[in-house]
């Protein structure tokens, strides 16, 4: 049937896109590098935005993790006695505290980032994923100077043994660690974005993964208990952490070995994580 209506107008609907329609995986990794500027301008905007309202504003950035070691080394390593056998307890938790925060915000950090995105998701049509990477950028800028401190604080206690060129490897290693943390957030912020009673399930994962990375303690104190050296050594949070510490406190160089697993662990968990994430890309827009 023809209807003849002069207000009538035709359009030609051939070239219009569904929008939340998840693209190609490879158009994907194209839309979020042509989001890099963004992503990085955003995440340097916002790299200190929970310090602003303070009154020490920035200094809280080191002034948290030191009090953080300073609470642990009173508890468990003059009360519990876990400093004991471990040459320079101070630099060993100062490096535990700072170096495993990085990988806890991965974890913790996309608890609520899509809830907390929901404004910007539903105005502007982007990769979320660009999301998570603003959120990396931001821990990895923010992170700069209390790296420094650890490392600083750690030398400190110990005069005798100055820094070798050693030290310098501690550069790939923050970086892996970020990569690493930039896995689990994607696939935290997925699996929370759908079953938000999951974000108190991962803060107790979280807070279970620090007491079982050796932050404030030796593998050696449990000799005598093979599942949990296990356990440890299979963790990749507690091989991070003594890789750092290698470099910065006692000059050495991890093997081959050690590299290829952190290596595979960082980029795998990333790899999985980002597809994980992307595979639910157009849903993220029909939450409320």
């Amino acid at each position: 049937m023809v209807v003849d209506d002069p207000n009538l107008e035709l359009v030609n609907d051939d070239h219009l896109l569904r929008l939340n329609v998840r693209p190609k995986f490879f158009k994907y990794l194209r839309q979020l590098w042509g989001r890099r500027y963004f992503i990085a301008a955003e995440a340097n905007g916002k790299s200190f935005d929970s310090q602003r309202d303070m009154f020490l504003g920035r200094a809280w950035v080191i002034l948290s993790p030191l009090l953080d070691a300073a609470l642990y080394g009173v508890l468990f390593g003059l009360l519990l006695r876990t400093s004991r056998g471990i040459e320079n307890f101070i630099g060993y938790l100062i490096i535990g505290i700072i170096f495993f925060g990085y990988m806890q915000m991965g974890l913790i950090g996309g608890t609520t980032l899509i809830k907390s995105s929901q404004n910007m998701i539903a105005a502007f049509t982007f990769p979320r994923a660009a999301l998570v990477f603003s959120q990396t950028v931001r821990n990895f800028i923010a992170g700069l100077a209390p790296a420094l401190v650890a490392i600083v604080g750690a030398l400190a206690f110990q005069w005798g043994n100055p820094p070798t060129w050693r030290i310098f490897l501690i550069i790939p290693l923050y970086i892996l660690i970020h990569v690493f943390a930039t896995g689990t957030m994607f696939i935290v912020a997925r699996l929370c974005a759908f079953v938000p009673d999951l974000r108190t399930l991962v803060r107790v994962a979280g807070r279970a993964w620090f007491f079982t990375s050796g932050v404030f303690f030796s593998i050696e104190r449990y000799a005598t208990v093979p599942i949990i050296q296990e356990i440890m050594v299979a963790n990749p949070a507690y091989q991070f952490l003594q890789a750092v510490r290698g470099v910065v406190m006692y000059a050495d160089v991890p093997g081959l070995q050690t590299w290829v697993y952190l290596t595979a662990w960082a980029f795998g968990t990333f790899g999985v994580g980002l597809i994980f994430f992307w595979r639910a890309e157009e849903r993220y827009g029909t939450l409320h």
